[in-house]
């Protein structure tokens, strides 16, 4: 199994070659091929309509790329001034525990460093898991599951998103 971590690159990259998150519109994280099918992880990053970051986890957040997800994740708050960063999980097909590790550590983050972490989009099943765990204390939009399923800012007119 190898592991490809991806890069932003062209004008929206952060200076001197760097992964950084401001101004990048997508980034493919990682790829993980086990010889008979592609499983991958791709976060793609944008601003809302007003202003606001906005991750796009599309996807299997799980062992295989729990440490390449957290690193960018860290990243992208580590370039963003203090405000509210949302991660819509809309199309995150798979989260284990490693994949809610990278949450919980992520949240935990965000909280130290003056920042605003949401959730947006998560399907049911997850957010059940993360009510269960605990979660709901880092991320308390998930104890209404109608807004953490509806609650996702829009993507600014001509920003692309990942797929």
């Amino acid at each position: 199994m190898t592991v490809r971590a991806g890069r932003i690159v062209g004008d929206k990259a952060a200076p001197y070659g760097g992964t950084g998150a401001m101004g990048a519109i997508a980034a493919d994280l990682a790829r993980v091929h086990d010889g008979t099918r592609t499983t991958q992880l791709e976060l793609g990053y944008q601003r809302t309509a007003d202003g606001q970051a906005m991750v796009n986890v599309r996807g299997e957040l799980d062992i295989a790329t729990a440490e390449q997800a957290h690193a960018y994740l860290r990243r992208m708050m580590d370039g963003e001034k203090k405000g509210k960063v949302t991660l819509n999980l809309a199309d995150l097909t798979f989260c284990d525990a490693a994949g809610l590790g990278v949450l919980a550590k992520v949240a935990g983050y965000a909280r130290r460093t003056g920042r605003t972490l949401r959730v947006s989009g998560a399907r049911p099943s997850l957010l059940r898991i993360m009510r269960i765990t605990g979660m709901d204390e880092a991320f308390p939009e998930i104890r209404t599951p109608a807004l953490a399923l509806v609650n996702c800012p829009l993507p600014r007119e001509g920003t692309a998103s990942p797929g």
